[in-house]
């Protein structure tokens, strides 16, 4: 059985922002091309600071809790200073100078806010530890990191054991947002966003505009997590120990979950598989869906593969793994290479999918090759599953309206003043409609199928879906508002499989409902219409599941 998710809005909020920013500055292939060859993350690598910042008029400025005769220079170990400051207080302002830890690391707990100025650094003490965090935020909550500075003691490191040597490590905690942080010559990864006691996944993570270089094994790895994005990523020349790979999702066990996550313009540059994921150890006897979307990747000098996934289950597991991995606009080159492949694919799970729309290959010459040759050379290692490689991406026909969600103030009837696909990207409707990419949702998963869908001619519309117990959550002026939810069963294949129920501002819109019954056989399109009346200026969907998992592949709300 599948199971739910739960996102909050302060992910949410500053998702939608971000996606917002990328497809409103998004025109054409030429243009992203530039955008991607000069991220911000290359500011950060040439020691340009951004100007995000959390210091208030109530920040604690660290210089304050340093002994009497402090150094300036990083030489001496101001790891307990710093620690009691950190517990002590819950706005931290790091002064512009470095400041040396030891392989204790700092334990940063909830509702914390550290800013680190022009100049500030930690800097790791040399450790014959092989497992460490210099940062660690553990089963914590509300933690916001602004341009941290972390190197790592990777070519000063005095013990020759262990990989796991983390700058920044995050483990089973929620609401974590990272800006513009600087991690290098770590032991292990980067940045490490993994497990809290084996079974506790990261919820709600944002990491912005940040750099990852020359760390021992991965820039950075992703155990798992509920909800991630990572914007203006740049991640190169992490090597020394296997996998090395820029951004690598490994997850470690059947509680690991890959839900949620959107990478927007990643950079990575010369580790040996630009972004990797390996989905193996999460299926175990329950089901599992993984929710990954990566926008205008760049590597270059990845002498494997840029991309690399697998996802071979065994075959003592009874369960099974499903899911899409969406690749929109990646261009790929190569300046040496072991193998002469782009994307490496292995699974023996047919629906467990991965789509790559607008590709671009530059080869070893410079010379871009043709449409024909990028797809022969994306296909050519691709082993099980479903791959598509598609010419052209798909766009949004309204990026603002699509992707802000503000409240409707005019008061017009019979208007269109909400339409989502859910699950999916933007689509025109054969009823006018331009139903948006999925959005304003908190919890559930996605899944799609590409079989046709009969008694419609939306087949895109109904071919994705959201599924799980999760909720729609839509700013509208309060009146009276139709409702129509647009459905089919893509999964099961009779009825009482599946038994859910849909309920508007707490108040039941549909009870104990079956699709399969209802449309009278699966790949069907079946819609239901229903009035509300909202009052506090926000419309409020929940989908509650009666037996495996409410599901809608989209809607739309209509002013009365």
């Amino acid at each position: 059985m599948r199971k739910k998710t739960n996102l909050k809005a302060r992910f949410l909020t500053n998702l939608v922002v971000a996606v917002a920013v990328l497809f409103f500055s998004q025109c054409k292939k030429e243009d992203l091309r530039f955008d991607r060859d000069v991220p911000m993350a290359a500011k950060m690598a040439s020691g340009v600071k951004l100007a995000a910042t959390g210091i208030t008029s109530s920040s604690y400025y660290l210089e304050n809790a340093l002994p009497s005769g402090y150094v300036k220079d990083g030489s001496k170990d101001y790891t307990s200073y710093v620690q009691a400051a950190v517990i002590k207080y819950s706005n931290i302002v790091f002064p512009g100078f470095p400041i040396m830890v030891n392989d204790q690391g700092i334990d940063i707990g909830s509702n914390k806010t550290l800013t680190f100025q022009d100049g500030s650094e930690i800097r790791l003490k040399p450790s014959s530890l092989g497992n460490y965090s210099i940062l660690r935020i553990s089963n914590s909550s509300n933690v916001t990191l602004y341009n941290p500075v972390i190197v790592g003691d990777r070519f000063t490191h005095t013990g020759t054991s262990g990989e796991w040597g983390m700058g920044i490590g995050i483990y089973g905690s929620s609401d974590v947002i990272i800006h513009n942080a600087r991690v290098t010559n770590c032991w292990g990864d980067g940045i490490y966003i993994g497990q809290f006691g084996a079974k506790v996944n990261c919820k709600n993570i944002i990491i912005k505009d940040s750099y990852l270089r020359k760390n021992r094994r991965d820039g950075i790895s992703i155990i798992g997590v509920d909800g991630l994005l990572l914007d203006n990523l740049y991640s190169g020349f992490n090597d020394g120990t296997s996998p090395y790979c820029g951004i690598n999702f490994e997850p470690n066990n059947s509680y690991s979950e890959l839900k949620n996550i959107r990478i927007n313009n990643p950079r990575t540059e010369a580790n040996r598989n630009g972004i990797q994921i390996g989905a193996a150890h999460m299926v175990g006897d329950v089901n599992k869906s993984i929710d990954i979307t990566i926008v205008n990747h760049s590597d270059s000098g990845s002498p494997r593969y840029p991309i690399k996934i697998a996802g071979n289950v065994k075959s003592e597991n009874s369960g099974k793994l499903y899911g899409v991995i969406d690749i929109i606009n990646p261009t790929f080159s190569k300046t040496a290479y072991e193998t002469n492949l782009y994307l490496w694919l292995s699974t023996n799970q047919s629906n467990f999918k991965t789509v790559v729309s607008s590709p671009e290959i530059i080869t070893m010459s410079g010379s871009t090759l043709s449409w024909s040759d990028t797809y022969e050379s994306l296909m050519k290692a691709a082993r099980g599953g479903t791959v598509s490689v598609l010419q052209a991406a798909a766009t949004l026909t309204d990026p603002i309206s699509d992707l802000i969600s503000t409240p409707v103030t005019d008061n017009n009837t019979n208007e269109v003043v909400f339409a989502v696909n859910a699950g999916g990207n933007s689509f025109l409707g054969s009823n006018g409609i331009s139903y948006g990419n999925d959005r304003n949702f908190s919890g559930g998963s996605v899944f799609r199928t590409e079989t046709a869908i009969s008694s419609t001619s939306d087949d895109a519309l109904f071919q994705t879906e959201r599924y799980g117990n999760f909720s729609y959550n839509i700013p509208l002026t309060n009146g009276t508002y139709e409702i129509t939810f647009r459905t089919a069963e893509i999964y099961h294949k009779s009825s009482g499989k599946r038994i859910f129920n849909i309920l508007a501002e707490k108040t039941s819109l549909v009870s104990s409902f079956d699709i399969f019954s209802a449309a009278g056989s699966s790949f069907t399109a079946y819609n239901i219409t229903k009035t509300v009346q909202v009052s506090d200026g926000v419309l409020n969907i929940d989908f509650e599941t009666e037996i495996d998992n409410a599901k809608i592949s989209g809607f739309h709300v209509v002013r009365k």
